[in-house]
């Protein structure tokens, strides 16, 4: 088995997650968010975790993740939070897990698959008021779906739902986004509705103006999104791997595809079996380091699709059998999401779920 190994700590997410519910009043229900696998953080090993640790509820993004938790026994109840083909609205009823609808059309096949199979179809009504993705926007069109709706008795309104484009960064817009999404649901009810309202994801969800029935713990539960909680928060993923190789190169040698990396002096070189072929991002090439006895050990040369190398002169004993941490902690050390996506342009979302399917992971608590 190859020494490179993602392991998850289900029991982090789990005291993130009691974090945020003593935060939380009492009458707010918690939606944890498990779509793209947890976050790269095995969904069905981090939903059972957390049914003990808070969460009401669940959503993914796609049927077959829903399908996934109801294999594996998962009852608590499921939003699907994206758009759907016909089939995917079909395996929403079958698997007894509540479908975001934007559209008439959709309420037509949820009404015709819960009359085929005798299963109550379950629904959140999505209201676009500012992100301009999916979901219904503006009065005139939400008219026209909660008449079709009327139509559809064997389709439930569980809920009524928006999300916040910039709720960390322009409250102004966030608050136009509010007032906009306060106006359809005093619209919805007044048609006789009685849905859950939540709007609310990891970084507004603290606001009490922006709670309203229940809120969606997303990115918060796996230890980021949360400045306020920085020192709070646990980050539950750890790559590992060993080295396969280590070697003295001279002053002047140099390193790597495209010969990126100059040695300014004698320098010790150790190779490591993980590349962007895992996940790991090209971007890193010569910015990020690895821990190695409780070190930094600086990347060096470009990022490989299978190897990358790392200057370790200063570590003394280093061995081929040393543990080398890429994202984790190790002695005082430690190496978070936040920082590997600063050096890869782009958000901790994308480093946590990026690994790839040769990475094994291993469910550590």
């Amino acid at each position: 088995m190859r020494p490179t190994v993602l392991k998850i700590s289900t029991d982090a997410v789990a005291a993130n997650a009691r974090l945020f519910r003593g935060l939380i009043p009492p009458r707010v229900r918690m939606m944890c968010v498990v779509k793209a696998d947890a976050y790269g953080h095995n969904a069905v090993a981090t939903a059972r975790k957390l049914l003990g640790a808070g969460a009401d509820t669940f959503c993914v993004a796609i049927v077959e993740e829903a399908e996934a938790l109801r294999a594996a026994g998962i009852a608590a109840p499921v939003l699907i939070l994206g758009g759907a083909c016909e089939e995917s609205l079909r395996q929403a009823v079958r698997a007894d897990a509540a479908q975001a609808v934007y559209l008439p059309e959709m309420l037509d096949v949820l009404q015709d698959e819960a009359s085929r199979t005798g299963i109550r179809a379950k629904a959140h009504l999505k209201l676009d008021t500012g992100m301009s993705r999916i979901g219904v926007r503006g009065d005139v069109a939400l008219d026209a779906l909660l008449a079709r709706w009327k139509d559809c008795p064997d389709v439930g309104m569980e809920g009524v739902f928006t999300h916040f484009c910039v709720a960390d960064s322009d409250p102004e817009f966030t608050a136009l986004q509010n007032r906009r999404f306060a106006a359809a649901l005093d619209r919805i009810r007044a048609a006789g509705y009685r849905p859950i309202a939540h709007a609310a994801a990891t970084s507004a969800m603290l606001n009490p103006e922006l709670q309203y029935d229940m809120v969606r713990a997303g990115i918060g539960l796996y230890g980021t999104g949360v400045p306020s909680l920085a020192d709070k928060l646990q980050y539950a993923q750890t790559l590992v791997t060993r080295p396969i190789r280590i070697q003295k190169i001279a002053a002047g040698d140099t390193v790597g595809y495209g010969r990126t990396f100059t040695a300014d002096r004698d320098t010790l070189v150790m190779t490591l079996p993980i590349g962007y072929g895992d996940g790991y991002p090209r971007l890193l090439s010569n910015r990020a380091c690895a821990l190695v006895r409780g070190r930094r050990a600086p990347l060096v040369g470009r990022v490989c699709m299978d190897m990358i190398m790392a200057d370790v002169t200063d570590i003394p004993g280093v061995s081929l059998d040393d543990e080398v941490v890429l994202l984790g902690r190790q002695g005082d050390e430690r190496i978070t999401p936040d920082e590997l996506a600063e050096y890869a342009e782009t958000i901790p979302y994308e480093i946590m779920l990026g690994f790839a399917a040769r990475v094994p992971v291993e469910v550590i608590d």
